[in-house]
């Protein structure tokens, strides 16, 4: 029998297929990520030793062999990043938890992660440079970081059109700045606010490749921290993007009150109630000073007198 749209139960709910869509989306991902990975790390693996051998005995090993090693390191970690970003996805941009703090030098990172780039794609060789005084260091996850900057620099050399990418690292009192600025397409202002939440492209996916994560990765990493990240543009004058992060976490607001409030009442005197304040008085006498302390030894001979005392009495 066939059922036409006419004949659909007006009873049954309706399902949101824009959520059903982005959940089934997600569950592809993840599977994908799972079924892909499993034969990526056994490849690196074989890779590595691979490598291993060619570099106890380089004799032995042709230069054509060589190029290739070189080759399949760079194309299996861009399909292992490809599989991290696809978990990222379903885990809210943080699939490996909360950041794990230790102390960072941002300049340091910045400049492995542009050898990184580079060595994935030789022809940006020269394209790319850095600016900094000196380290930046702060209390950050380097491995958010890490995948931040990538991301920030994997977008620039994407749509950079080949001309040069500059990054500037800066550091104030209490937070660092990190800007990644190229010279490319740009961005449309309708578009960049957008860009920065999952699955969002502003270029058509026929022209630019990737899932549009990104960005997205990159914002959760920069959320996590206390931060904040934000991009200006223009089309067709390059596109700035400027992140924020400080330099060390916040204390969260009950620790602060408990601090405040120990300080307040170690620097402060103690209230007391009226009844003790007035015999604090009584006990100063008329004069308002109080009266001399006794020590331990006279408190026991006057204990003694009294007993003595109270004896004495009870004989009569």
């Amino acid at each position: 029998m066939t059922a036409f749209l006419d004949d659909v139960d007006p009873r049954i709910p309706a399902v949101p297929i824009r959520d059903d869509t982005a959940r089934i989306r997600e569950d592809f991902l993840v599977l994908a990520a799972h079924e892909i990975r499993t034969p990526v790390t056994s490849l690196l693996l074989q890779l590595q030793l691979t490598k291993r051998m060619s570099q106890q005995e380089p004799e032995k090993t042709p230069a054509w062999a060589a190029a290739m090693l070189i080759v399949f390191d760079r194309q299996l970690g861009r399909l292992a990043r490809l599989c991290d970003d696809m978990f990222q996805a379903r885990h809210g941009g943080l699939a490996h938890g909360a950041p794990t703090r230790e102390p960072v030098d941002l300049v340091g990172l910045i400049r492995e992660v542009v050898a990184t780039a580079v060595a994935h794609r030789p022809a940006a060789c020269g394209a790319i440079s850095v600016a900094a005084e000196g380290p930046v260091i702060g209390w950050w996850d380097r491995s958010h970081l890490e995948r931040m900057a990538f991301h920030l620099i994997k977008n620039a050399l994407t749509f950079g059109e080949g001309k040069p990418i500059s990054i500037e690292v800066r550091a104030s009192r209490a937070r660092a700045r990190l800007i990644v600025r190229d010279h490319g397409m740009g961005i449309a202002r309708e578009d960049q606010e957008r860009i920065f939440a999952r699955f969002e492209r502003a270029v058509p996916v026929e022209r630019f490749g990737g899932l549009g994560l990104g960005l997205y990765i990159a914002h959760v990493a920069a959320r996590a921290h206390g931060g904040a990240i934000r991009v200006e543009s223009e089309l067709g004058c390059g596109a700035a993007f400027i992140v924020d992060l400080p330099l060390a976490p916040r204390r969260p607001q009950r620790v602060r009150a408990a601090r405040r409030s120990s300080s307040i009442s170690s620097s402060s005197p103690i209230p007391r109630s009226r009844p003790a304040r007035a015999r604090a008085r009584r006990g100063r006498g008329a004069g308002g000073a109080r009266p001399p302390e006794l020590p331990l030894g006279a408190h026991l001979k006057l204990a003694q007198v009294k007993q003595v005392h109270q004896r004495l009495l009870r004989a009569h």
